[in-house]
């Protein structure tokens, strides 16, 4: 959702929500309310994910510009997550985004803010809140692009009602198995294990399975050296040593040109020897 063009307004940006379509698809998502004032900008998508326990998913993207009002900011952001959970009672309820020296907790008492680290600095501007308490494991990630704020990563504690009775079951039936059973029923360590491995395999089938898509988007020029590049960076940026992050982050492109021009080499090699055809192939991945 862009910024309105009202006057006065020459930097502050919008806010937006991205989604794996492996998750949800553009089907399943409506837009529940969105705000554009001088004091609030608020978008709130309704998402139906594919596989998921709730029902859907709502995910209230902030931002508070430093010079709004905190009161009124915080005003209008408890009135709109009021009626949200007020219509929407089942659904799984998220706000996230930056909100400066607003603190949503003087406004809504029963959400829970999940960011422990300065994520600008010195100060924690953004911020995740949840109506659940200790459901997620923040963890800071270098910026994104020419961001002076830092990437939250948010590692969900919590385990999916479906898999937590999955594994009580077969932790039970694994428990309450007779084995001195198998053993009487033959002298023969072949067959003995095979009706071990036998009986195993059908309370593994127990467990329910998904299909997940995977899409190939991987280019075919990231390798070994880029991956350690890219661990180095965020190890630097977590240090809180600039000055040895600039130098990790010079380092992820020096090994991005690199692996590069290997990858170059290696084309120029197939092509001596299977023709024109896969060296343009190989050609269109780098460009893209």
């Amino acid at each position: 959702m862009d910024r309105t063009a009202d006057p006065g307004k020459s930097r502050e940006g919008g806010v937006c929500v991205m989604v794996n379509n492996s998750w949800c698809n553009d089907a399943n998502v409506v837009t529940l309310t969105r705000s554009c004032s001088p004091n609030l900008k608020l978008l709130a998508p309704k998402f139906r994910p594919q596989v998921w326990e709730f029902t859907s998913v709502i995910i209230n993207t902030v931002y508070i510009q430093p010079q709004a009002n905190m009161d009124t900011a915080l005003c209008e952001l408890h009135e709109a997550l009021t009626q949200v959970q007020i219509q929407h009672q089942d659904a799984a309820l998220i706000v996230v985004g930056d909100f400066n020296s607003a603190n949503l907790k003087r406004a809504v008492l029963n959400l829970y803010q999940h960011v422990t680290f300065p994520t600008r600095g010195n100060r924690t501007l953004n911020h995740c809140y949840t109506p659940h308490k200790d459901s997620y494991k923040p963890l800071a990630h270098p910026p994104c692009g020419n961001s002076d704020h830092a990437a939250i990563f948010l590692l969900p504690k919590y385990k999916q009602r479906l898999k937590r009775e999955t594994l009580a079951s077969l932790q039970d039936a694994l428990d309450d198995a007779d084995w001195d059973m198998f053993c009487r029923s033959t002298d023969d360590v072949s067959e003995f294990t095979e009706a071990v491995v036998g009986f195993i395999g059908k309370l593994v089938d127990m467990i329910p399975r998904a299909t997940t898509k995977t899409y190939p988007n991987q280019k075919p020029w990231v390798d070994k050296t880029i991956r350690e590049a890219l661990n180095s960076r965020t190890a630097a940026y977590n240090t809180g040593n600039m000055d040895e992050y600039k130098s990790a982050a010079y380092g992820v492109r020096r090994a991005v040109r690199e692996a590069k021009r290997r990858y170059v080499k290696k084309l120029e090699s197939q092509f001596q020897q299977s023709g024109s055809r896969s060296l343009w192939q190989g050609l269109r991945t780098i460009t893209d």
